[in-house]
């Protein structure tokens, strides 16, 4: 009898730890990281830039560099909010055709305008996460999330103007701009973004993130009559990272 309870007691006890563990686990699902940070980079292409005069908003942009740092924090399993910090440079190119100081039609000539040598955006986004699970529950292993951000814009550029010679008949010297910088200018950015990550361990994780915005900008130009004095523009990064949960 004294060996059943024993035995008995012994079993209760480890069938208690065991039990206790197992609360331990299903109620700290996924570990309690509320804090992640991480790196992006990729590629961004941007639309001509509106609000300028025709002749200075470009046909054609580039697709550019787009760099971000994030931080993200976690209110709960399905909801997050995060930081980003991200750079971009945008330019776009248009035909312009020349005229000279007599007003004689020369041909036309290709000019660059350097919107913004760098495109800095610092914003806040709410998102909704989907977070999928190991198959026996031990980690969080991957978020799916989409939501909305909104902040602010600031472009740095020197409002330059640099010119050419047009070297060719019938006016072989004549001087034209081939290359309109904006000046500098301070705004505001709203978008939509999609992402992935996916925890090769516990607190690592790679991501894919894909975004839209629309940013408007009040410029310092003084030239031409302040035609440039300011644009609005919607840029698309797409971009991979890493993530570090904390």
């Amino acid at each position: 009898m004294k060996a059943f309870l024993l035995t008995a007691a012994t079993f209760m006890m480890c069938a208690g730890g065991l039990f206790a563990q197992y609360n331990m686990w299903s109620n700290n699902l996924p570990p309690d990281y509320n804090w992640e940070v991480g790196v992006n980079g990729g590629w961004s292409t941007f639309t001509r830039p509106t609000g300028p005069a025709d002749v200075y908003q470009g046909t054609r942009t580039k697709t550019v560099n787009d760099f971000s740092i994030r931080a993200s924090y976690f209110l709960d399993p399905h909801w997050m909010f995060n930081l980003d910090i991200g750079d971009r440079r945008w330019e776009s190119s248009g035909d312009w055709q020349i005229v000279d100081n007599q007003g004689q039609t020369l041909g036309k000539r290709p000019v660059t305008f350097l919107v913004a040598d760098h495109a800095i955006n610092e914003s806040i986004g709410l998102n909704y996460v989907v977070p999928f699970y190991t198959r026996y529950k031990t980690y969080n292993k991957s978020n799916l999330y989409f939501g909305v951000s909104f902040g602010l814009m600031q472009t740095a550029n020197d409002g330059s103007i640099k010119y050419s010679t047009y070297k060719a008949a019938p006016d072989s010297g004549y001087i034209y701009p081939s290359r309109y910088d904006y000046a500098r200018g301070d705004g505001y950015c709203i978008g939509l973004q999609a992402g992935y990550t996916w925890y090769v361990i516990p607190r690592l994780g790679l991501n894919i993130d894909l975004a839209v915005r629309y940013a408007q900008v009040n410029t310092i130009d003084e030239h031409y009559g302040s035609v440039n004095a300011h644009f609005s523009t919607l840029y698309f990064p797409e971009t991979i990272g890493l993530r570090w949960r904390f």
